[in-house]
């Protein structure tokens, strides 16, 4: 038996713990601690205590407080006794050793990216590490960062999360928005996935969602703007709309597959902060 100091319901409170078989982190390779622990509460007390263990549970949990360690909830259970003057319930609880999973800066290929908002988590079926980030760039770091989001000849790269592992994951870019800011700056909110070897055809059940209309819509739009700049350019050189001019204007309309380029344009967002939830 041990003893740990965990903050709940209101104060730092002590309890007598039984050690288990410790885990290895999936985000940092290293070995976690685990515990169980019983304990009676009250019943008006109940719903209080069920809210702060429901809110340690998971990667992105607000971890219980202990006096050198943090912790996650992994199990709990609950039974309870009538009593001469109220319910009591008793509580078996299993909790994991938590983790700080804030990255100090994201290498991806190589680039070093500064997070200014940062999360990552195992996806549901347990398989692979995703993870999304906020960050800003200018000048050539916001050029190499463009070409290795485009680049569909290098689909993987080398991942490095420092501050939370200097192993490099292979990982591929998935959802990467990005806003433009008055000082030429911009803002990208870039989500990557390390399910290198995995089937395409075992991603998302929402990866087909709006589809195939919507890469029709996106094609048909940026044709429609290619037409424009052509018929703007031939009114502004010759004066007039001649019959060759029409004929450029009415090929520059035919949809095509875009560029990596002309795609890129459709993750712009006025407001990248709404997509940060």
């Amino acid at each position: 038996m041990t003893t740990i100091s965990i903050h709940l319901l209101g104060d730092t409170r002590e309890f007598k713990t039984n050690e288990l078989i410790p885990v290895t982190s999936l985000h940092t390779g290293r070995p976690l601690r685990r515990v169980a622990l019983e304990f009676r509460v009250p019943a008006q007390r109940v719903d209080e205590l069920n809210a702060e263990l429901k809110a340690a549970t998971g990667d992105d949990g607000d971890l219980l407080r202990g006096a050198d360690t943090n912790w996650s909830v992994s199990e709990q259970s609950y039974s309870y006794t009538v009593g001469a003057q109220s319910d009591v319930y008793t509580y078996k609880v299993e909790l994991q050793e938590g983790e700080d999973l804030q990255a100090s800066t994201v290498e991806v290929g190589g680039l070093a990216l500064p997070p200014s908002a940062y999360r990552e988590w195992i996806d549901r079926e347990g398989k692979y590490l995703v993870l999304t980030f906020v960050t800003e760039t200018a000048g050539e770091e916001d050029q190499r960062l463009e070409e290795l989001v485009v680049d569909r000849n290098a689909r993987y790269f080398d991942v490095i999360r420092r501050g939370i592992s200097d192993t490099p994951t292979r990982m591929r870019f998935g959802r990467c928005l990005w806003q433009e800011n008055d000082n030429g700056t911009k803002r990208h909110n870039l989500s990557l996935v390390a399910d290198e070897g995995q089937e395409d055809g075992e991603s998302s059940a929402f990866a087909l969602l709006n589809q195939p209309q919507l890469d029709r819509t996106t094609e048909a739009a940026v044709a429609n703007a290619r037409a424009l700049a052509v018929l703007l350019d031939e009114l502004q050189t010759q004066g007039v709309l001649p019959a060759e001019a029409a004929d450029r204007v009415k090929a520059a309309a035919v949809s095509r597959e875009l560029t990596a380029q002309e795609g890129r344009q459709f993750s712009n967002t006025y407001d990248l902060d709404q997509y940060w939830d």
